[in-house]
């Protein structure tokens, strides 16, 4: 069955400016506001597809100083129904340091056990194993999702070169 182009319904845009400002100030509040929104439509990310994060400055509860934290989506968690007691909160500077002892692709899942070592709010729920991106890359926002329609790109037989030319060039592989 084919669908015409007066057939295709194009994600809506859900952010509302004034909704938005009355969480300015709070980038952890934010960041729910627009995890939710993404996680709304199925068509951006399928049930629990994707991670979004974010760094903010705050208090070491032990030294008082100021330190970089990074909040993200725990594991297992639904972008469209996420609430603070979904994200995990982890020392950006812990988390970083883990490429020191990285040993390679084959033993990436012993990685992911010393991502509790990094935490910063111990009530936070445990990490997801997309944690590194996130922490790694130089952003303090960051929104990486799941479509579906992306999946099927990646998963076909010539999926790199399917790529290339619906986005030249402008998205990795």
């Amino acid at each position: 069955m084919s669908v015409s182009a007066t057939q295709f319904k194009h994600v809506s845009y859900l952010w509302d400016e004034a909704e938005a400002a009355k969480l300015a100030g709070d980038e952890v509040a934010l960041l729910i506001y627009r995890s939710n929104l993404l996680g709304a439509d199925l068509r951006l990310t399928n049930y629990g597809g994707g991670n979004t994060s974010c760094k903010v400055t705050a208090k070491d509860p032990l030294t008082g100083q100021d330190v970089e934290v990074m909040w993200v989506k725990g594991s297992g968690g639904d972008l469209g129904t996420l609430k603070k007691s979904g994200l995990a909160a982890l020392y950006v500077d812990r988390l970083r340091s883990l490429k020191n002892i990285y040993r390679g692709v084959e033993f990436e899942d012993e990685m992911v056990e010393l991502f509790n070592h990094c935490i910063f709010d111990l009530s936070s729920k445990a990490p997801s194993i997309d944690t590194p991106l996130h922490g790694f890359l130089p952003f303090a926002h960051i929104d990486h999702l799941h479509p579906d329609a992306a999946i099927a790109i990646a998963a076909a037989k010539d999926g790199k070169k399917i790529t290339e030319e619906l986005f030249g060039g402008t998205i990795g592989w």
